[in-house]
């Protein structure tokens, strides 16, 4: 019976090819894996609006003033706008709850709050939401910073107002955020 060694070479042509291999499959699974969560985020956006448009038909949409803010639910369904409570007296505050939990499916609802019960994207930052919008004109803009928590092509803390920081000269999009206005 002949005995075989590995050579040195052999040895290191093996170890370089399994480091090749462990390097494209960890593209792959970061790409697969910020592609569900832009997925997600969007599914999310469409949510948010479909529920905000069921509001704003019915008149119970308040105005933000033209400032993005951030749209929470509290333990008891309440729709919170910028901190504040929509809605005017109880009646109205329920009936608006049980609207929008309707519309946006309450059930599921906590798998995109965060503690705070903020509305947020797949990457755990919240949404922002302006009504009338800046960019969808008598519209809802509804917005997510997306997976570098900044806004625009600047990467901004906050979402940005003129669409040259999300759009190039062609209308082609420049940043990695996910709106209803793109």
């Amino acid at each position: 019976m002949k005995k075989h060694n590995f050579t040195l070479v052999e040895i290191l042509g093996v170890i370089a090819l399994i480091v090749i291999l462990m390097v494209i499959s960890a593209g792959v699974y970061t790409y697969a894996s910020n592609s569900a969560k832009e997925k997600a985020t969007q599914a999310t956006v469409t949510r948010v609006y479909n529920a905000l448009q069921l509001l704003q038909d019915k008149g119970f949409l308040p105005v933000t003033g033209g400032d993005y803010v951030k749209i929470a639910i509290d333990n008891s369904l309440l729709l919170k706008i910028n901190g504040t409570v929509v809605g005017s007296d109880d009646k109205k505050k329920k009936s608006i709850a049980k609207l929008f939990s309707q519309a946006i499916d309450g059930e599921s609802v906590a798998s995109i709050q965060n503690g705070s019960g903020e509305l947020c994207d797949a990457w755990g930052q919240p949404i922002y939401i302006c009504f009338p919008g800046k960019f969808n004109k008598g519209g809802i803009d509804i917005i997510s910073a997306g997976g570098d928590g900044g806004f625009g092509k600047e990467a901004k803390e906050t979402p940005v107002t003129g669409i040259d920081n999300y759009k190039d000269s062609e209308g082609d999009v420049i940043c990695d955020d996910i709106s209803n206005f793109f």
